[in-house]
Formats: C-alpha cells, structure tokens, sequence
C-alpha cells in the first residue's frame, strides 16, 4: 500500500506545524486512535517522508518521540516557537495561566488590528466574516458556516504547545479572536472557543448564545 488518504492527510498535518508534534498532539486532534496513527506514522517515517526525534523529559521514563516533516517548517522563524516556550513558563508560574492566556491573546489581537487597519464594519455578520479572515491569514484554516457564527478551527498553529498547555495557547486565541471581533464591529462578549471539539478541529462561535 501507499500513500493513502488517511496518510496524506497526516503528513500534511506535520508539514504544517511548526515544531515536531507527539503521537498524544495528533489524537486529541484527528481523534485517531493511537495505535492507528502509530502505523501511519511509523509508514511514513519508513517512506522517508517524515522524521522522528526524542522529546525532552525531566522525569523518568522513556520519552516520547516527536515527528515532524524535514526541511524548512511554516513559521519557524517566526513567533511560533517562541511562542510555545511562553506558554510552558506562564502555565509553570501563573497562578491563573487561562486568564493571562487570555489578556495576552486580546493584546495581540489589538495588535492585528492596530497594524491592519480594521475598524469596526457595517453590522456584526460583516465583523465576524472580518474575524475570520484574519484567522485565515494567521494559519488557522477556518471553515465557517454562512452567518459566519459557527467557525471550525481545522488548523493549530501550535498544536503540540496547545496539546501540552492547553489552558495557556487556547486562551490565548480565545483573547485573539475576542479583540478582532471587538475591533472588527462584531460582540467580543459572545465569543467561545471549544479546543479539540471534534475531529479535525476545534469550535469557535462569533454568536455564542447570551447567558
């Protein structure tokens, strides 16, 4: 057998990530089961596709293995990595790592819109399709419904460092998605964001119900 769908789509998972991802990262994220990914992943590695390499561990046992696709990586001279070794000191030394996730997110998405020039649109559909533009350009692969309320994140660009610290990097996107739509004219209170929510990816809603 060769390279079939279920490998394809794999590979281009790791191809898209910046760091080498654990076997745990692609699970919680393809839904996958664990022994499944592990053939598709050990078939690539003999393809010559994709490699291998030891995680760090500070404790005892075996570290896991790491795999990622060889070459220059999207975003790896810029803030992703960075960014990962952020969220492991903030969640080893925050009392509150959701909340600073979330203050951190909010400026950086100030930021964007500082930058970008986007100023509040005409009704709140048109701030949310803003939004999501700017999630699209940022690498996060959105798949929006047609009121652009409900969104499918199919793309993390920190999927081992949201695998690893979630309450840190998925906040921290939360706050982002918070400021744009805030910036953009759409409500910043009525914004969620599920983390691996379903196969494939994670759930942010623009419209999120009033509580």
């Amino acid at each position: 057998m060769g390279l079939t769908e279920p490998r394809a789509s794999l590979l281009e998972l790791l191809s898209r990530q910046p760091d080498p991802v654990s076997i745990d990262a692609i699970v919680k994220k393809t839904g996958r089961h664990a022994n499944t990914v592990r053939e598709q992943l050990n078939w690539l590695v003999k393809a010559g596709v994709v490699e291998r390499t030891k995680a760090f561990s500070e404790g005892r046992g075996r570290p896991a293995w790491l795999y990622f696709v060889p070459g220059e990586r999207p975003d790896q001279n810029d803030y992703a990595e960075l960014a990962a070794a952020l969220a492991w000191q903030v969640s080893q030394g925050s009392a509150d790592p959701r909340r600073e996730g979330r203050v951190a997110g909010r400026r950086w998405g100030q930021q964007i819109c500082e930058h970008r020039g986007i100023e509040r649109s005409a009704s709140p559909r048109e701030g949310r399709a803003v939004t999501v533009e700017v999630m699209e350009e940022l690498g996060y692969a959105p798949d929006p419904d047609a009121r652009f309320d409900k969104v499918l994140l199919r793309r993390c660009p920190l999927l081992e460092a949201a695998h690893q610290h979630p309450d840190v990097v998925c906040s921290t996107h939360l706050g982002l998605a918070q400021a744009v739509a805030e910036g953009a004219g759409a409500d910043p209170t009525r914004v969620e964001l599920v983390p691996f929510a379903e196969s494939g990816g994670c759930r942010l809603r623009l419209l999120a119900p009033q509580r």
